[in-house]
């Protein structure tokens, strides 16, 4: 071997130890760095766990707390809920109690109530028998009134010394009758026959009725007929005798009282009656007075 040779093959060699410590201590620095990267993954998840188990310590104690608190509670509401089962079954056995009871209300009301319908009932028979009896009684009153005006009638022109009724004055049955025909209100009428010695008409039968009907002048007349009025609503009506009223000749719909202010009556063109307000002066008015003998 040459010089030259030697030389050349002592470079190669040199160049390769030198190559592979390079490349060892290449290796060395990357296994230090990832050493270091390593241990300081491993710091850094031992601090993280380090916190995340003292949170989980404190929520677990934060939790234990809320149990046992939830386990108190509970003890309290089973308490509370027995109260409350206890008060129900009370409330219950009462509510039966009350049941019963109104139970047996409810059937003495019906009892009741059947007992009340059957006097009402039995009312409205006796009010139809005593408006009937009265009906008839005063039919038999104004056929006694009518029969004594025909007898005193038959007395007076037998002894002949019956007054005629005055001129103007229309005679029927022992009365005589004047029609004014001038309106005015009942006040001023009534004042008016009683100047004439008289009273507005009293009528107390239908041949009285039938009498003033034809004399009649078609206009409106007043009769001698008030209302009873009571805690402001009309009870019934009277003639100015006195006498309460027992034949009448009302329109259809009359007496309807209207506007509650409507206390006279008056005879319509038609001979039928209407009440009407005293105020009106509309109407003339019908004079009746008796026959002197």
């Amino acid at each position: 071997m040459d010089t030259a040779e030697y030389s050349k093959w002592d470079s190669r060699s040199g160049e390769v130890l030198g190559g592979l410590w390079g490349r060892w201590e290449h290796c060395k620095q990357r296994f230090f760095f990832l050493t270091l990267v390593f241990l300081a993954a491993t710091v850094l998840w031992a601090l993280i766990l380090s916190i995340l188990l003292s949170k989980a310590s404190m929520e677990r104690g934060v939790l234990l707390g809320q149990q046992d608190l939830l386990k108190t509670n509970a003890s309290e509401q089973t308490v509370v809920l027995g109260t409350l089962k206890a008060e129900v079954g009370a409330c219950n056995s009462c509510c039966l109690g009350t049941k019963t009871k109104l139970q047996t209300t409810l059937t003495e009301l019906g009892e009741t109530q059947a007992k009340l319908l059957r006097q009402e009932s039995a009312l409205k028979e006796l009010q139809e028998r005593v408006t009937q009896g009265l009906a008839e009684a005063g039919r038999d009153r104004e056929d006694v009134r009518t029969e004594l005006f025909r007898v005193l009638e038959g007395i007076k022109f037998q002894n002949g010394s019956c007054e005629l009724c005055p001129k103007s004055w229309l005679p029927f049955q022992g009365s005589c009758y004047y029609f004014s025909e001038p309106p005015g209100t009942w006040e001023k009428s009534q004042h008016l026959c009683a100047k004439l010695g008289a009273h507005l008409v009293i009528i107390g039968s239908l041949e009285e009725q039938g009498f003033l009907n034809q004399h009649a002048r078609g206009l409106g007349y007043w009769l001698g007929l008030r209302a009873v009025r009571r805690f402001g609503r009309v009870q019934s009506y009277k003639w100015v005798d006195g006498v309460s009223l027992s034949f009448s000749y009302w329109n259809t719909g009359e007496p309807n009282d209207s506007n509650k202010q409507e206390d006279c009556v008056m005879m319509l063109q038609s001979g039928l009656w209407n009440d009407a307000p005293c105020s009106s002066e509309m109407d003339g008015c019908i004079c009746e007075k008796r026959r002197s003998c």
